[in-house]
């Protein structure tokens, strides 16, 4: 299996496809998997190398228990060990939840590696009262390991299916208490994007409970080219709903 070393931290990726490399950052907890949850993956690779990455804390990679190991600059520095490892210069990038915060310290850090960006359920102005509120819930189910994430998400109305269940209790709930506790994830990242020249797409869903969209069309109107797309009467899960997305990503790509 693929694995890049960062400074003792195996990162895994996968590469689907052929074309021009997009990078895909997966939500969380979670890994590259959710993105063969929906149409994304068969779609892409007609015209674009895929680079699938499992974040650290994540999926099959690597997984320290301390937070200082997830600091946001960290994050970034995996993805671009990623990249130099398939010797790409320069990849777009394509984030959701989790990852979409990722690629947004991406452009702050590594903005000369990326073409364009697209991020979905998160904006980049910090957590607002609700979202504060939602991540204090989150951690404190968390602390209760498979459990507590369970829980969670039955709060939320969703079904946890077996297979689900089997996913949920075979994470590494230390390394998840410790990422999702790092000192600056998800911390405000939003004064270096007036200055970007790279387009971005930005999209949400109107009942996502992390309300990021009115958040993304101020910061898309303060940037040199940046669009944002709000899903009428959809959630934070409108990622997985075959069809919604997916074509004003491929609009989107199409057009750089």
């Amino acid at each position: 299996m693929p694995f890049v070393n960062n400074q003792g931290v195996k990162i895994f990726y996968k590469v689907e496809g052929h074309g021009t490399p997009l990078v895909l950052l997966h939500g969380g907890p979670g890994s590259h998997l959710e993105w063969y949850a929906c149409d994304h993956i068969q779609t892409l690779m007609e015209d674009y190398q895929l680079i699938l990455i499992d974040l650290r804390g994540n999926g099959q990679s690597d997984k320290p228990h301390d937070s200082e190991s997830y600091l946001t600059k960290i994050f970034t520095s995996d993805i671009i060990a990623v990249l130099d490892e398939l010797k790409i210069d320069k990849a777009h990038c394509w984030g959701y939840s989790y990852g979409g915060y990722i690629a947004f310290c991406l452009s702050r850090d590594y903005p000369e590696r990326f073409h364009s960006y697209i991020i979905g359920g998160m904006q980049p102005r910090g957590l607002t009262k609700e979202t504060k509120e939602n991540l204090k819930n989150a951690k404190e189910k968390l602390k209760d390991g498979a459990d507590g994430l369970i829980a969670h998400v039955k709060e939320k109305g969703e079904e946890v299916t077996p297979d689900t269940e089997k996913r949920f209790r075979a994470m590494d709930f230390e390394a998840i208490n410790a990422w999702i506790n790092s000192l600056d994830l998800f911390h405000k990242v939003d004064e270096h994007l007036p200055e970007l020249k790279e387009p971005f797409l930005f999209y949400a869903g109107e009942k996502d409970e992390w309300n990021p969209y009115p958040h993304l069309a101020e910061v898309s109107k303060e940037m040199k080219n940046a669009k944002a797309i709000l899903f009428e009467n959809k959630g934070h899960e409108v990622q997985f709903i075959p069809g919604v997305v997916l074509p004003h990503v491929l609009e989107f790509l199409e057009n750089q």
